[in-house]
């Protein structure tokens, strides 16, 4: 049996102080951007059907010169393998920690 490992993401909620600190530190990108990556996702999903791939995070992070190796693998390592994944994996933690900003 495989071992699983533990989402990043998964201890956001219980982290403050130095813990938060080493974790936004550890992100490929800021904080804002990857709340503004969530909010363009859900905005582009808002009409559009999800096709099972990371199109709209990747065109966000095509039209703001984002590292896409780096951001691409921590989405996918946190469960938003495609573009509905980030919204239904990644953003209620996220947004919970952080607002809706």
């Amino acid at each position: 049996m495989p071992i699983l490992k533990k989402r990043q993401i998964e201890n956001l909620q219980q982290l403050s102080g130095e813990e938060l600190q080493a974790f936004l530190d550890s992100l490929p990108e800021k904080q804002h951007t990857i709340s503004e990556l969530i909010d363009h996702v859900e905005d582009e999903l808002y009409d559009e059907e999800c096709n099972h791939s990371l199109q709209y995070s990747m065109k966000f992070m095509m039209d703001n010169g984002l590292d896409f190796a780096k951001l691409t693998s921590w989405l996918t390592n946190n469960g938003g393998y495609c573009d509905c994944k980030v919204l239904e994996q990644i953003a209620p933690i996220w947004r919970a920690k952080f607002g809706d900003d």
